[in-house]
């Protein structure tokens, strides 16, 4: 699907107009005017229609960086749109730094419980502990603990719950 964006000018005087493309943007802003005759100059960047609008807005595309969201950013989508809508949202990393942290990014999808119940599994957490003892540890607190010592956070995207974990 092509993303639909809108230019709308900060000038009053003007009407803005729509874009697919960044140099379809690029041709309509340099010739664009307002009532008056005189060029055009700033623009809000509206997200119209089509993929990845949460991280549009998460990475805040505005007119300065608008080429960078068309050169490494629009057609980002599974995993790695998920991982800079987090390092955006979460942690305030700017748009041109996401890019370079994505795979220092880890998900998991499910609850914090399941990813819990998921690391002792694969790390053997357990296995030292004699086996009537296992019973009593409390997976729901070792998650809670988790997620409130930073180890962990919850991301919800597209009704979709991850469980991201930052490398760095």
């Amino acid at each position: 699907m092509t993303n639909i964006y809108h230019a709308t000018p900060y000038d009053i005087s003007a009407t803005g107009f729509y874009f697919s493309t960044y140099d379809e943007y690029a041709e309509k802003a340099a010739s664009h005017r307002n009532e008056h005759g005189d060029p055009v100059e700033e623009y809000e960047i509206q997200f119209i229609d089509g993929d990845n609008s949460r991280l549009f807005k998460a990475v805040g595309v505005n007119q300065a960086n608008l080429q960078t969201w068309f050169d490494k950013f629009e057609d980002l989508d599974g995993d790695d749109a998920i991982k800079a809508i987090y390092l955006a949202e979460d942690l305030g990393y700017r748009l041109e730094d996401a890019l370079d942290c994505l795979d220092d990014v880890h998900l998991f999808e499910g609850t914090a419980i399941e990813y819990a119940e998921s690391y002792i599994e694969d790390t053997g957490l357990l296995n030292e502990m004699p086996e009537n003892l296992r019973y009593y540890f409390d997976t729901e607190a070792f998650a809670r603990d988790l997620l409130l010592g930073g180890d962990i956070a919850e991301l919800e995207v597209d009704r979709t719950q991850y469980i991201v974990q930052a490398c760095f």
